[in-house]
């Protein structure tokens, strides 16, 4: 996304550095680096884009907008964004076509073997898996010597309870094993080696205790605010958008990051 020899993305002639991008990513947080890059930098044209904007309309003097940048913004925002409030009917409609997302999270009691192995190490990951596969067909057979095998072959703390992890329910693990986990029920032990970044599981759920639906009334409050935020979020990005079309914007395609 850079065009300029140093690095340096400029704003109708206003640089945004690359320590102001550093301290942008610092409270980052994803799996992919240029993407998190990308986003600071969005994220840092935009800023300059309202402040820029608020100078314009007079709402301030540039020298002051360093002293209580946000407090401009969002002043400037007031002005220029309308978000109506969604009604009863709107918030109703919002649940019934998201009700998945309206209860408490499943709950599972779980056991695993767990089998060590560091991603970027392509021959001890091949050999867990091979392992994890050979142990899974035993267990298979005869699955009252699951705990037998966690002892031996786990390579998780756990293993000296048979495996037994405790509880487990959404946002707990990380998202492969969960994606297993929640797939599974009672009694059930996964069919093939579970694969994470850490190593490969073989998973067994002991008890699982499904979520539960809840009522309209209790969300309903939630439902509209979420709504307003959603629909505040969309018309700010529309107003940085029709400002970022006006700009000059220099070392950064600002209309690619925000289209991908």
């Amino acid at each position: 996304m850079f065009v300029t020899e140093e690095g340096l993305v400029t704003v109708n002639g206003v640089v945004i550095t690359r320590e102001q991008i550093e301290r942008e990513l610092q409270s980052a947080t994803g799996d992919d680096p240029d993407k998190l890059r990308d986003n600071a930098i969005r994220a840092l044209v935009s800023r300059e884009l309202l402040l820029q904007e608020a100078v314009n309309w007079g709402l301030c003097e540039r020298a002051s907008v360093v002293n209580n940048p946000e407090q401009v913004i969002e002043q400037l925002l007031s002005n220029k964004i309308e978000v109506p409030v969604p009604d009863d009917e709107s918030c109703e409609r919002f649940f019934n076509e998201n009700r998945e997302s309206f209860a408490t999270a499943p709950e599972c009691e779980v056991s695993h073997i767990f089998f060590s192995a560091p991603i970027a190490d392509h021959e001890a990951r091949e050999a867990a898996r091979q392992r994890a596969s050979e142990v899974l067909e035993k267990i298979h057979q005869n699955p009252q010597c699951f705990e037998r095998m966690a002892r031996q072959e786990s390579g998780c703390a756990s293993a000296a309870n048979g495996g037994y992890l405790g509880r487990i329910s959404k946002g707990q693990t990380v998202p492969a094993f969960e994606t297993a986990l929640m797939a599974m029920h009672r009694g059930d032990i996964s069919e093939q080696p579970v694969e994470t970044g850490g190593g490969f599981h073989i998973i067994r759920v002991d008890d699982r205790e499904d979520g539960e639906d809840l009522p309209f009334e209790i969300l309903k409050t939630w439902i509209r605010q979420n709504l307003i935020n959603q629909s505040r979020q969309k018309a700010i990005d529309g107003y940085v958008n029709g400002l970022a079309s006006k700009a000059q914007i220099e070392g950064f395609d600002f209309a690619v990051c925000e289209g991908e």
